[in-house]
Order: C-alpha cells, then structure tokens, then sequence
C-alpha cells in the first residue's frame, strides 16, 4: 500500500534523530536525559515530561536486556500530525552480538498520545504505548495460565 499525498498540501517534517549509547549499565542512566532534550527541542510543551515518564523506562528496559554488552544505539522519530512516537534500539552494523539480538534491532517501542477533550475542561492527557519484543511476563502464556 502507498499513500500519495494531495497536491498543494506541505507534508509535515518529520523529526528525528541517533543518539549513541555507552556499553553496559551507563546506557539504560543515558536514556532519559536523550529523551528528555529531544521531545523538549522537538517543541512538545508540557506533553514531553508525560511522554517522557513513559517511553524512557521502557527503554531503559530494553537497553539493560540487551544480551550482550557493547555500543548500541537510539533513534527516536516523532510524527507530529498523528502523534506518534516511536523509539528504537539497535547495534551497529558489525558490533559484537548484533546476531543474538535478531539481527540490528533489540527493541521497539512506539507512543501515540494525544488530549482527550472534557466539557468544560482542558482535558486530559493520554498516551498509549506498544512495546516490541514483549516484556517478560507481561503477556499471559498460551492457555490462559
């Protein structure tokens, strides 16, 4: 499937970026501050603390599960008109136990997030969240256990 978009209308910018981590424990105590500073550079007021408080632990998880230690890196995207975020964890090609991790990619997580009106109010804030590989033990085992 492809989408063409209209003609006349300006496709919006998507924003994004690398950030390199440390190997070992010092990359999951990096990760908040990178994700912190971007969401704050990337103009999201007061929904990037919210936003915060929710993509960086999990990707801290994501980062201390790494099965082997060595440099990895995190790529953040954010896709403003459908509020979507998504972060990524990956090796670089050729580090050491790119192949343990399923190839480059150790873990995914992607954030939509928006404000759901309330007469009267301003509303509140909501964010949703999907994390790729599931957490252990966070999805019941086949047959219900």
């Amino acid at each position: 499937m492809s989408v063409v978009p209209a003609q006349g209308v300006p496709r919006p910018a998507l924003r994004s970026g690398r950030w390199p981590l440390p190997g070992g424990r010092a990359a999951a105590s990096s990760v908040r501050g990178i994700v912190q500073g971007a969401l704050h550079v990337w103009g999201l007021g007061p929904a990037a603390a919210s936003l915060t408080d929710r993509l960086a632990p999990l990707i801290q998880d994501a980062v201390a599960g790494a099965r082997r230690g060595g440099p990895l890196v995190l790529r953040l995207e954010l896709h403003e008109p459908v509020r979507l975020l998504l972060g990524e964890v990956l090796r670089p090609a050729g580090a050491p136990g790119a192949q343990a991790d399923r190839g480059r990619n150790v873990a995914a997580v992607a954030v939509t997030y928006g404000r759901r009106p309330v007469q009267g109010d301003a509303g509140a804030w909501y964010a949703h969240v999907f994390v790729w590989p599931p957490v252990p033990g966070s999805a019941p085992s086949p047959g219900g256990h």
